[in-house]
Formats: structure tokens, sequence, C-alpha cells
């Protein structure tokens, strides 16, 4: 299997949707490439990150108002032609994706966001359709229910402010500015964390994010610090990863997450300053049983010599327990 097949076959994987054979031939490919391995790990941080978000339901107003959208919207179509009846046959083909969910979530997505662009153009573009008083309040270019968002495009914070610009891409670009405290702001800049397409986009994210949980603001929740931890164990720029360490740091004596991500980079992590970074943040929690036996592993078999040296003057200033 070549590593662009591997890749294809990663999502299916991750959800259960690859035939048997395909998953022993993806684990065996996985198993000898280190680039899939990773990708496969990104993949898999992602979702289980994602697991964590609460799920939101739309309200009854956003339901009822989208209900009324599409049944004016459908009168208006003109009787169907023998094409359109052709398409109906395709109704066999979307029964089969009740045994795919990852795909059929995927279609549902891209589903939902057509529609609801056909929607408003019918309304706006379209001559002779009555506008609403509701839609008439509301300005161009404005909607009651944002789109699906794909990706964020950039993130710019105003200097000796606390207002942060996110600019990201729906059906087309746009822009959300408000302050970190924003929910809007803070799930986007959640989303730019995983934007591998764009490494500044991500640099930009983690550092913000880190920046303000070494200040102690807006990290208290789960999301933030389970971002920072996806970039230290998984990112492939050091210098993210870095940045995902520092804003750890207030958080290592008291959460015992972050402990075990540090302790992960303090042993395996490929860059040296990181694992020097990692060992000078264990301080605090030194004397935890979990840090002493990582520290002796250290001082003992880690192939740098610097490594081994630094593990074993912590291991012999730490006082003895009775």
């Amino acid at each position: 299997m070549k590593c662009e097949l591997a890749q294809q076959h990663i999502v299916q994987y991750i959800y259960g949707e690859l035939a048997d054979e395909g998953c022993h031939n993806l684990e065996q490919h996985v198993a000898g490439c280190e680039r899939c391995r990773n990708e496969l790990r990104v993949y898999e941080a992602l979702r289980h990150a994602m697991s964590l978000a609460p799920v939101e339901e739309p309200s009854a107003n956003l339901l009822a108002h989208s209900r009324v959208r599409l049944d004016e919207a459908l009168d208006q179509l003109p009787p169907p032609s023998l094409g359109m009846r052709l398409e109906t046959g395709l109704f066999g083909f979307f029964a089969q994706l009740r045994a795919a969910p990852g795909m059929a979530v995927a279609l549902a997505v891209l589903g939902l966001g057509i529609g609801a662009t056909a929607g408003h153009y019918w309304k706006h573009a379209v001559p002779g359709q009555p506008i609403s008083q509701a839609e008439q309040a509301v300005p161009l270019g404005v909607t009651t229910a944002a789109p699906a968002i794909f990706s964020v495009s950039g993130i710019v914070q105003h200097p000796n402010t606390k207002m942060v610009e996110v600019h990201f891409n729906q059906m087309v670009p746009a822009t959300v500015e408000g302050p970190m405290d924003d929910p809007e702001v803070q799930k986007l800049l959640l989303m730019a964390t995983q934007n591998t397409g764009d490494p500044d986009v991500r640099n930009d994210s983690v550092g913000l994010l880190a920046e303000q949980c070494k200040a102690g603001h807006y990290c208290e929740g789960g999301p933030v610090r389970t971002a920072l931890m996806v970039a230290l164990r998984y990112d492939r720029d050091p210098s993210v990863r870095l940045k995902a360490l520092e804003g750890l740091e207030p958080y290592v004596a008291q959460d015992v997450h972050v402990r075990d991500a540090i302790l992960e980079s303090l042993m395996h992590d490929p860059s040296q300053p990181i694992r020097s970074h990692a060992l000078r943040m264990l301080e605090p929690v030194q004397a935890d049983s979990s840090v002493r036996v990582v520290l002796q592993t250290l001082a003992t078999r880690d192939d740098n010599p610097e490594m081994r040296e630094a593990s074993l003057k912590v291991l012999q200033a730490i006082p003895e327990t009775e």
C-alpha cells in the first residue's frame, strides 16, 4: 500500500468503516511508515478532542424557521423535469450510507451548506420573491444562523488591547472580531490549532491560546488545555510544540493529564530544547512517583548524555521521603 492510498483510508479506519482486508493492509503500512503513522495519530487525536466538545441541538425556533423557508422555496420550484425524475433513482445509494456513518455525516454537512446557500440566493437574488419583516431587519451579509466553518485563514491580535481578529472560511471568506473571552473567537482559535494546511495559522492560534493560559485567563475549562496537549503531543512543528508546552506550565501541579503530556514530551520529543524545558517545568512535582520513575529511566537509559546528567542532578536534589 502506498502512502497516498493509506492516507485516504485513515478516516474510514478510525470510524470503523474500512473493510477487514483494508484494515490489515493499512496497519501493515503504518507499522513501517512514520509519516502515515503520525498522520493516523493526528486524526485520532482530533477525533478524541472533538468527542470532548458538547453536542448542541438546534433551537425550536431555528427548526421552525428553516422548515418555513424550505416550504416556501419548494412551492416556487417548477414541476420536475425528466432529468430530475431520473435523479430520484439515486435514493437507493443514500440508503446504503446507513452502514457508513462517517461518510453520511460528511454528505449531510455538505447538503446543509448547499441548501443554506441556495435558500439565501432564492430569497435575495430571484426577482419577485417576498421578504419577510424578520429578514428585512437583518442587514445583508448577516444571517441568523452561521453556515458551516471550513477553516481558519488568519489571526491578528490588536496591539495593547484584548481584541483579536480571526479570519475564517465559510462558503466565502469571513472575519470575526472580538475579545478572547468571546465564545465564537475561542471556538475559531481551537479550530485553528488543527489547521494542517497552514502552519502559520496553527502557530498563531497555539501561541495565542498558550499566552492566555500562562496569564491565567480563559484556560480553566477543558477544551483549551486539551488543544494544547494535542499540539504538544502531535504537532510536527517544534516551535508550536514549545508554545503549547509553555502554555501548560501553570497547570502541571494541579492537572494530572497535563503532567502526563509533559512527561511524554520529556521522554520522546525529538527536540532537545523542548525536553530540557519540560524537565525544568516538572520541578514543582518532582516528588511525584510517576515523575521519579521517568527521571530514573532517563538518568540510566537516555541516549543523550546531557539528558542523562540533567535527570540525575534533579533526582539527587529531590529530598528522600520516608
